[in-house]
């Protein structure tokens, strides 16, 4: 009997674990250049935004929805198309105190801005914005 709940929990940790890793991860890392900085670096299963949108409260979630209503059908189509683009960099930015750099590779969106105090690095996989782009949708009032 015990064997049989081992091997259930062990199948269940097993499907777990391949869902997180099948989701990816969110990539985040700020790194001041100031003597005393921060050095932030943080690396989140993306399987965990759906989980954590439904402890943001219903009146937030609403608000968010209901601002970002006009740009969601974009996100959806530019996340979707470019999910079967191959690796490219979108945007490109750099003047005397800064540089930003907006780019696809794989399966994820990945934004690099450095300047003169600091370095941002995130990478988000293109699944994960699109999902929240399809929960905003349904959380907005229809216009």
């Amino acid at each position: 009997m015990l064997g049989k709940l081992m091997a259930g929990l062990a199948g269940s940790l097993a499907l777990g674990g391949a869902y997180v890793v099948h989701e990816g991860a969110i990539r985040i890392q700020v790194d001041q250049q100031s003597a005393k900085g921060l050095h932030l670096h943080l690396l989140v299963p993306a399987a965990l935004v759906p989980a954590a949108m439904m402890f943001v409260p219903e009146a937030t979630l609403r608000e968010a929805a209901t601002r970002a209503r006009p740009w969601l059908p974009a996100v959806r189509a530019a996340t979707e198309g470019l999910a079967r683009q191959p690796d490219c960099d979108l945007l490109e930015v750099r003047s005397a105190q800064e540089h930003v750099h907006v780019a696809k590779r794989g399966a994820l969106l990945v934004v690099e801005v450095e300047s003169l105090r600091e370095t941002v690095h995130v990478s988000v996989p293109l699944r994960t914005i699109n999902g929240v782009a399809h929960r905003l949708e349904s959380w907005s009032p229809a216009s």
